[in-house]
């Protein structure tokens, strides 16, 4: 399959709004707004990146440093104030659940897929099936999470953290 210019593109996007907000955190990087283009201010803060983290500094963008920076946005979220209305205790969702808990899951979980194209929309339903779980499966890979498909408190605060970063209002 061919790598397309729009998924480039998307790709692009992803990884520069999660420069954005490390270097929202770490006065060592330059901001740079998250755009579909590799610009030269985009390289800049590359390589300010790869120089903070101990990485060859070559303004370009590399398996490399494409899993430090995911790694370092997945540690400065985890450090971040989630979303504060899920449910107190050891609480879980998963297939068969149903309710509207699960409704506003699937509300986040495609608000996020909006704007991150490696997470999947669903259906808003308020019913915990086999399509949602898939996604929460999804998130869970890209966010380095055990893939159980089980919405738990480290998913729940790995989609918040995403939800909260996109600055819109819900």
């Amino acid at each position: 399959m061919l790598y397309t210019d729009a998924q480039k593109q998307e790709h692009i996007e992803e990884i520069l709004g999660l420069l954005y907000q490390i270097a929202l955190r770490d006065s060592r990087i330059p901001i740079v707004l998250p755009e579909k283009e590799y610009s030269e201010e985009a390289a800049l803060a590359v390589r300010a990146f790869q120089q903070a983290y101990g990485l060859p500094v070559t303004g370009e963008i590399d398996g490399d440093t494409w899993n430090a920076i995911v790694e370092t946005y997945h540690r400065l979220m985890d450090e971040a104030a989630p979303l504060t209305f899920f449910p107190a205790g050891e609480f879980r969702l998963q297939e068969r659940d149903s309710g509207e808990l699960v409704q506003l899951v699937q509300v986040l979980l495609n608000l996020a897929a909006a704007h991150y194209g490696n997470l999947m929309p669903v259906a808003v339903t308020g019913e915990y099936d086999a399509q949602t779980a898939e996604a929460v499966r999804k998130l869970q890979a890209v966010s380095s999470l055990p893939e159980t498909g089980i919405l738990d408190r480290n998913t729940w605060n790995r989609l918040a953290a995403l939800v909260n970063t996109l600055q819109i209002g819900i």
